[in-house]
């Protein structure tokens, strides 16, 4: 059975959908996307990343060219007939065909559907590395599609070892490119929210901080903090909860997985399991 995707009121193989060259996605990374993960038919928070989907498209001045409830429809639909045991579904709204090329057109909306499969369980046992660069992003309260920084340094960060990039200001963190950031002192947690994207996972942690018996503070973290803390954490849709162990060349404490790292990454997969619960569409 083909795979099917939504696209601008349309249900169509992901191979139908196509942009104009002038789409002022194309030409000025004009855009925004969301991204759940749904396990054996039951999306993970959909109505939070719909949220910040509609909050993103606010905050660039996009309207969105169907209601949430047509939008939540689409998901359904393409999850109930793709039937994917794991899969990630991303809902992107370009700006459209331009008639100069710089404005905005016409919005295009489009709804994907794409099993994925679970991250390297060996990041979680025995932690990641990141690796920093001095770089801010433009907008960080809105999920656009321009990570050209982040593209541009993927190769780099792979060849020293690294699973992804922290940016920095030169004295301040902010975020990995794909990621919020925690660090762990003593039974507190900390962790930043000025120019940062608002995730999911990382409001999802705030809120299970308590029930674990963590404080949670919200205020920025220096880099010099960071690499003098005692557990490091990054939190997002892909990672859940992964334990960072080194950054750049320098070990995160012992320069292994920490207890209570541990503890929220158990804790997490709890409150996944009890939100992802709900019976499989699948015979």
């Amino acid at each position: 059975m083909q795979a099917i995707q939504f696209f601008n009121g349309k249900f169509v193989p992901k191979e139908s959908i196509t942009f104009s060259i002038d789409d002022v996605g194309v030409l000025r990374g004009f855009g925004i996307f969301d991204y759940f993960k749904v396990y054996n038919g039951a999306p993970a928070f959909m109505e939070a990343h719909l949220n910040r989907f509609e909050s993103s498209a606010r905050l660039l001045g996009m309207e969105i060219p169907f209601s949430r409830n047509e939008i939540e429809t689409a998901i359904f639909k393409i999850i109930q007939h793709n039937e994917f045991p794991l899969s990630g579904v991303k809902v992107l709204m370009t700006g459209g065909a331009s008639p100069d090329g710089f404005s905005a057109g016409k919005p295009n909306l489009v709804i994907t559907n794409t099993a994925v499969s679970e991250t390297n369980p060996s990041f979680y046992a025995e932690g990641v590395s990141l690796m920093t660069h001095q770089f801010t992003r433009e907008i960080p309260q809105v999920k656009t599609t321009n990570y050209a920084t982040a593209v541009r340094l993927e190769l780099i960060w792979k060849q020293k070892g690294h699973i992804d990039v922290l940016y920095h200001d030169g004295h301040y963190i902010s975020e990995v490119s794909r990621s919020n950031v925690f660090l762990v002192e003593e039974n507190k947690l900390i962790t930043n929210e000025e120019g940062v994207l608002p995730g999911i996972t990382r409001m999802n942690v705030v809120n299970l901080a308590p029930q674990l018996g963590f404080k949670v503070e919200v205020r920025p973290i220096a880099l010099s903090e960071i690499l003098a803390a005692q557990e490091v954490f990054i939190t997002s849709t892909n990672k859940k909860v992964m334990p960072v162990v080194k950054i750049d060349d320098q070990e995160i404490a012992d320069g292994k997985v920490g207890a209570k790292s541990k503890l929220l990454m158990e804790g997490y997969a709890k409150l996944l399991a009890e939100e992802t619960k709900q019976p499989s569409f699948q015979n």
